[in-house]
């Protein structure tokens, strides 16, 4: 079915609005300090989760793309290996949480998008970085993206309950469980 053009223009509204916070969310998260660049909490990820849960697959890769950009651009890292990784681990969420999303529920989406994202980071990184340890890292790494994963997805399922992004009514499309 097609949508009207006011349907796609609220959409597009919401994108914006998911944006700004995703951005919002990125800068505040770059604010605190981390032992390895690609290890962060994931609060611009609870937008992405919640994005692709409601909205679906092509709305969360907008977001995420966006949100690296625009999130790079505020920090000032747009030309440098972080932005690189940032990018690269907000395109490969947003496939795996797309590609899963009709298999998991919002938590499981989340951390197959967390691993997916910490996977193709350390790829890119240790092209950026021959010699980089990645053996040694992919243990530490597999639980901190399971346990971020696991958290985001918590906070997805609270924010889409309570009507996330607070525009139209609560829950997700047709075909996302909360459990």
């Amino acid at each position: 079915m097609r949508k009207t053009a006011e349907e796609r223009v609220n959409h597009l509204r919401i994108e914006v609005l998911l944006v700004i916070l995703a951005i919002g969310a990125g800068v505040i998260e770059n604010l605190i300090p981390r032992p390895i660049p690609f290890l962060k909490p994931g609060l611009a990820n609870v937008i992405t989760v919640a994005s692709i849960a409601k909205y679906g697959f092509w709305t969360g890769l907008r977001v995420n793309i966006l949100r690296s950009t625009g999130a790079a651009l505020f920090i000032g890292t747009l030309a440098t290996p972080a932005y690189l990784l940032s990018l690269s681990g907000g395109i490969a969420s947003a496939i795996a949480m797309g590609s899963l999303k009709r298999i998991f529920s919002v938590t499981g989406m989340s951390v197959a998008g967390s691993l997916g994202s910490l996977s193709v980071q350390l790829l890119t990184a240790s092209l950026l970085l021959p010699g980089l340890p990645v053996a040694s890292l992919l243990l530490p790494l597999s639980i901190w993206g399971t346990l971020s994963g696991t958290i985001t997805g918590i906070v997805a399922i609270v924010l889409l309950k309570k009507g996330f992004p607070w525009i139209h009514n609560s829950g997700l499309d047709s075909v996302c469980s909360l459990e």
